[in-house]
């Protein structure tokens, strides 16, 4: 039997206009405030999101989250490169969501595990 559609609510969203979609649970578990730098790094098989930096004043610095609407709990980050790289990366459609693992650290930084086995957006399509 194959699922027609998934009700399952993906947790970071890569659009291919360039935006990244952090639901609130991404940015509750990581502390994520408006003004922070993420960054996605791959270690191995697994790729993480964690913040590369706390409040970042200078504009030549790429991920900076933005609230994307002022009573909402989420955060949109403008990132073309990446998601580029991440939707062509996964191949399987023209954007790419998916759900994120329980936080741990890694040198020292807390990282979230985004879990790219299934993407939501293919079922979509």
């Amino acid at each position: 039997m194959n699922q027609i559609v998934s009700n399952i609510k993906p947790d970071i969203k890569f659009m291919p206009n360039g935006d990244i979609h952090l639901t609130s649970k991404v940015v509750s578990l990581l502390g994520i405030q408006e003004g922070d730098a993420i960054q996605v790094a791959k270690d191995k098989d697994e790729t993480y999101i964690y913040i590369h930096a706390r409040q970042v004043k200078d504009k030549n610095i790429t991920g900076i989250a933005r609230r994307a609407n002022k009573s909402a709990g989420y955060l949109r980050v403008r990132w073309e490169s990446l998601c580029r790289k991440i939707i062509s990366s996964d191949g399987r459609s023209s954007s790419a969501a998916y759900r994120v693992g329980d936080p741990h650290e890694i040198d020292g930084r807390k990282v979230l595990p985004i879990i790219t086995r299934k993407n939501y957006a293919a079922e979509g399509d």
